[in-house]
């Protein structure tokens, strides 16, 4: 695996972790998205509105102007709206479906296509969130829209692993990042906006991911724990934790 294409890793936050520990480790990375990477390692990048880019032509206009395959795609770009369900508008709701839905399973069909199409492996790993695994208050339309992506990919993987092409779910929780304080609430205060687990790590994690080092989807050893109780003990999280979070922040 040489070249990388990361869709929505120009900003700070988890993106710019992932951009230094690939670079470190000597890949060749090409960024598309609205904001432009300050690393000048980056081989190139193009400004796209993952929405509606046409994501084949992206992916023949990268290999063509680097001369190089598209060995990987990592799926960064995503959007939150968060607070009380009922006062989400739902065009905000649409605006976080199109990002977190439709532009991830449009770009991992379209890479499905264009790798079997040249009989090329390939691996696509999208960044998700743990709340794609489980409901938590105040996210439904967040956690929906992850929820769906990582069913849609594990869809493809059914329909493609046989031709050597994988599609990889990362599950982070929540992260010290500037994410959720920038994200638009309603009828609720920003919750937990500055705690989290450290990016570097959770990048580091998502590399071992893409090179097959690691086989634990969900990240952090908070969120495997719950992970696992969930699994082994329905519905005592929510009884234990969540419904005292959720009414300490209704306070």
């Amino acid at each position: 695996m040489k070249q990388i294409l990361i869709v929505g890793g120009g900003g700070g936050g988890l993106g710019g972790a992932l951009l230094k520990t690939l670079l470190e480790q000597h890949y060749k990375l090409v960024v598309s998205g609205r904001t432009n990477p300050a690393d000048q390692r980056v081989e190139k990048f193009y400004p796209i509105d993952a929405r509606s880019v046409d994501w084949r032509s992206l992916y023949v206009t990268v290999e063509k102007e680097t001369a190089a395959p598209i060995d990987a795609v990592i799926f960064l770009a995503g959007a939150g709206v968060f607070g009380k369900t009922v006062l989400v508008p739902l065009e905000r709701a649409r605006q976080t479906f199109e990002l977190n839905f439709w532009a991830c399973a449009t770009a991992a069909s379209a890479a499905a296509e264009y790798w079997s199409e040249k009989n090329q492996a390939g691996k696509f790993v999208a960044i998700l969130s743990i709340v794609a695994r489980r409901a938590v208050p105040f996210e439904a339309y967040y956690a929906a829209s992850k929820a769906a992506a990582a069913r849609f990919l594990g869809c493809l993987q059914l329909e493609y692993g046989h031709k050597n092409i994988e599609f990889v779910c990362a599950f982070p929780g929540l992260l010290r990042t500037a994410f959720r304080r920038h994200a638009e609430w309603y009828g609720i205060e920003p919750a937990f906006a500055d705690e989290g687990a450290d990016v570097e790590k959770t990048a580091q994690a998502v590399v071992k991911l893409l090179q097959g080092k690691r086989h634990a989807r969900v990240i952090g050893w908070r969120e495997r724990s719950v992970d696992l109780v969930d699994r082994l003990m329905p519905g005592l999280y929510d009884r234990v934790v969540l419904r005292h979070r959720m009414k300490s922040m209704m306070k």
